[in-house]
Formats: structure tokens, C-alpha cells, sequence
């Protein structure tokens, strides 16, 4: 399947690329680099009917979340108050996924870098680096929601469904997949599986209260960051890690912004979200919860009226 789907990839490669040649004009040359990127979109759904017929169960996922999880090639942060607090809120949002039959687990990454990443089966890892750059509770809830929306919505688990089907991965082969798929962080989800994302985890969001325009707010607090460090980037000593694979996460966190969509695009999905449901959340009051990310008390242990706001 994956044999005829790559040959007939590349029939269309070469027809893009005359094709796009051809239109070009003396002024305007056309990279190889924009033909692969053209080819990667058409293979990608050309895929869909692939990855249906090679579709990975629920339960042979979570096998391999598991296996991930004994194999953790990056340090987690030693803070078993900030561990619960996040795993409260990201507990709190999953009731409200469509595959029930993943189970998610939370962890921190002790990394100064800005950035948050999901794993098949469940595992969805955010930085101390995003923790100190979040202000509220509904803030995190938009981070885990929009990585758990990528595994719920099967975005991590295609990125490997292929070598998952071509053979049984046990003992040293793990190595193998937990490697492809720190490469595939590091080269992140195309920009339909990140604006989904992006609109799912609002969804989730706000279906467990939380206020859905915080996920906004993150945004544009992120485009104020890409833009300083465009203008200055400063030297920093490389953090320590564990082997190749914590080097690949370490390139992968440096690489936030450039593996992600335009901040503009995302807002502007987002705003569009929001309102589509403006008429069912009309008059509901949403939980913003800036006192308890500072105490790190969730709001499922402490509702605190005043952290209550309603959008229209």
C-alpha cells in the first residue's frame, strides 16, 4: 500500500514540478525545496486512505505510549506539587475527547525552552519553560488541550502508523521508533494538524470550563516572544541531556516557532471557533483561574468564584 501510494507520489511530483515551472516566470524561480513541500501535502492525503486500511488500535497505541514512557530519554522536573496541579487540569479536560480509549499521562520537561509536545498513546509533556510563561489556569488548559487534541484526532500516531503495520516492534527495535519520533517533534505536525489542534483544544477547553479566549491570549503573548528574539537572539550554554535522542528534543524545543503556523493564521481560526459557538456559550460563565495557577491550586480542589468571567 505505502509501495503504490509513494510511486504514485512521484508521478505527481513531476507533474507539479513541469507544472510549476512552466507558469513561472523569467523573474520568479521556482525552488526544488517549494516542489517537495507541494509533493509532501499531496502525499498526505493521498495517505488518508493508507493510513485508514493500516489504522492502529487503541490499545496496540497506548502499547507503545507505554514502552515510550520506560524509555524517557529527557529529564522531568522533581516537583510533585506542580506535577499534580497540571495533572488536574489535564484530567480535567479529558472526559471530553471522542477516543476513550486512551489514557493520558502528564509530565514536565525541566527546560527553559517555551514549548509543549504530545506522544502516541497519551503522553503529553510541557516545559517548566511554558509553566513559567503561562499566567492563569485557563491558559494551561488551552496548551493541554491543544496536545492532547493530537492525539485524540490520531495526528501522532499516523506519523508512524506505517512502521508500526510493516512490522511488530519489540525489544531494541523500540529504539528505532522512539527515535523517528523525536525526529518527528522536531520537525513538528503540518499546519492543518496544528490549526485543528488549535481549534480542538479551544473546544475541549471550554467544554470543561475553562475560558476559551485564553488560548488567544497565549498566542499573542508568543508572537510578542518570536518577535524579540528575532530582533536579539542571545548565546546560551546547551542544555544537558540524556544522549542523541535529548539532543533531537533539544533542537526540537529551539524550533517552537518555526514548526508551528503563523500566530496571525492561529488567531484569527481561533476568533472564527469562538464565534461559531458564541450562540451555545452565550450567558455561561467561564473559569480563568489566575490565583490558582499562581498558588497551583486547580480549580477542581478550589473553585474560586471571582476567577469566573462570562463572553457573550
Amino acid at each position: 500500500m505505502k509501495r503504490n501510494v509513494v510511486l504514485v507520489g512521484i508521478c505527481l511530483l513531476t507533474a507539479t514540478a513541469a507544472g510549476l515551472l512552466a507558469m513561472s516566470r523569467t523573474d520568479r524561480e521556482v525552488s526544488l525545496e517549494s516542489v517537495v513541500e507541494i509533493w509532501a501535502d499531496v502525499i498526505r492525503d493521498m495517505d488518508r486512505v493508507g493510513l485508514t486500511i493500516t489504522r492502529v488500535s487503541d490499545e496496540r497505541e497506548m502499547e507503545i505510549g507505554q514502552e515510550i514512557d520506560t524509555h524517557r530519554p529527557w529529564r522531568l522536573k522533581d516537583d510533585p506539587v506542580l506535577q499534580a496541579y497540571v495533572a488536574a487540569v489535564g484530567q480535567s479536560l479529558v472526559p471530553h475527547v471522542q477516543r476513550k480509549g486512551i489514557s493520558y499521562r502528564f509530565a514536565i520537561l525541566d527546560s527553559p525552552m517555551i514549548n509543549a509536545f504530545a506522544l502516541p498513546g497519551g503522553g503529553i509533556v510541557i516545559t517548566t519553560g511554558m509553566l513559567n510563561f503561562l499566567e492563569s489556569e485557563a491558559e494551561l488548559a488551552a496548551i493541554l488541550g491543544h496536545e492532547i487534541s493530537h492525539v485524540d484526532l490520531r495526528h501522532c500516531i499516523e506519523r508512524l502508523q506505517y512502521e508500526l503495520a510493516a512490522r511488530k516492534i519489540v525489544g531494541r527495535e523500540l529504539a528505532m521508533i522512539v527515535r523517528i519520533q523525536y525526529q518527528l517533534v522536531n520537525l513538528g505536525f503540518n499546519e492543518q494538524h496544528e490549526l485543528e489542534a488549535d481549534a480542538g483544544g479551544v473546544i475541549l477547553a471550554a467544554m470543561a470550563g475553562y475560558d476559551p479566549r485564553a488560548a488567544i491570549t497565549v498566542f499573542e503573548r508568543l508572537a510578542k516572544v518570536k518577535r524579540v528574539r528575532q530582533v536579539k537572539k542571545p548565546r546560551r550554554k546547551p542544555t544537558l541531556m540524556v544522549g542523541e535522542l535529548g539532543i533531537a528534543l533539544e533542537k526540537a524545543l529551539e524550533h517552537y516557532f518555526a514548526t508551528h503556523p503563523p500566530t496571525d493564521k492561529r488567531v484569527r481560526q481561533l476568533e472564527s471557533v469562538i464565534n461559531r459557538n458564541a450562540s451555545a456559550w452565550r450567558g455561561q460563565q467561564f473559569y480563568v483561574g489566575r490565583s490558582n495557577y499562581r498558588d497551583r491550586i486547580p480549580r477542581s480542589s478550589e473553585a474560586r468564584p471571582e476567577e469566573l468571567v462570562a463572553r457573550s
